[in-house]
């Protein structure tokens, strides 16, 4: 930043100390344009970063490349925290492939539900929304025209499906590849109803459990958030809770959050 504006963008692999060690992350630090920035202060907001142990490894990779820079390591979850909210009170989902939540007091997150992954948890996620729809298209439950228009664009059968989720790697990621189709086919009622009950299981599962909840505002980031925020929003108010914010990243609101 200079003067409190973004002055360049730079985009590296994914990092995620869950899924590599110091070493790896260093060498995506190092093949990336971030290998010549000289920092003075480093903000770094992350998957995997919730925990002691995460931020460490995140911590050491970011000390070799860059060894006279003040750093921050934190979770994505403060992240979003900080990039909605700011200095106020709220509750905050991030919905992208996975799932997660807290309730944050404007300056540090009070209350958290734990994250389980999209097989014991992730509701309101991707990865969830995806293997909610792909049961009922698997179990011929789906209108005949959604189903066919589901096989003439990804050419998947059953034992194709069956294969990608149970032996190969990342099924999360492969099952929220369908999030795009289920938004364009939304007015069929068989598929509005999943998407109404991935969001009812994160109403119950996450944002009931929070103190105060349907006295604060409710904010979410991520791209599940962002393309089914109408339905989302539609949902909680229905259930007496207020929508806030939505947004499908968290960078312009960091900048802001770090140049107040």
């Amino acid at each position: 930043m200079q003067n409190g504006n973004a002055v360049r963008s730079v985009f590296t692999e994914g990092i995620n100390p869950n899924q590599a060690d110091t070493a790896a992350i260093v060498s995506v630090l190092t093949n990336s344009d971030l290998a010549n920035s000289y920092p003075d202060q480093l903000f770094f907001y992350g998957s995997g970063c919730g925990s002691e142990s995460g931020k460490s490894i995140v911590r050491e990779a970011l000390k070799q490349i860059f060894p006279n820079a003040v750093l921050s390591v934190e979770s994505d979850l403060l992240a979003a925290a900080r990039a909605l909210c700011h200095k106020e009170k709220g509750v905050v989902a991030i919905l992208g492939t996975g799932a997660s939540s807290c309730l944050f007091d404007g300056e540090k997150i009070i209350e958290q539900k734990p994250s389980l992954g999209f097989i014991l948890g992730d509701e309101g996620s991707g990865a969830v929304l995806g293997k909610m729809f792909i049961r009922k298209l698997l179990y011929g439950e789906l209108p005949e025209n959604v189903t066919k228009a589901f096989h003439s664009e990804f050419g998947f059968d059953k034992d194709a499906i069956l294969r990608r989720v149970y032996r190969e790697p990342y099924p999360n990621r492969f099952l929220a590849t369908f999030g795009e189709f289920i938004a364009r086919h939304k007015s069929q009622a068989a598929v509005n109803e999943v998407i109404r009950e991935n969001f009812k299981a994160l109403i119950a599962s996450h944002l009931s459990a929070y103190t105060g909840a349907k006295q604060l505002p409710v904010h979410f980031i991520g791209s599940v958030a962002f393309h089914f925020q109408e339905e989302l929003h539609a949902l909680l108010q229905w259930n007496g809770y207020t929508p806030g914010k939505t947004e499908r990243s968290p960078m312009d609101g960091l900048v802001k959050y770090h140049h107040a």
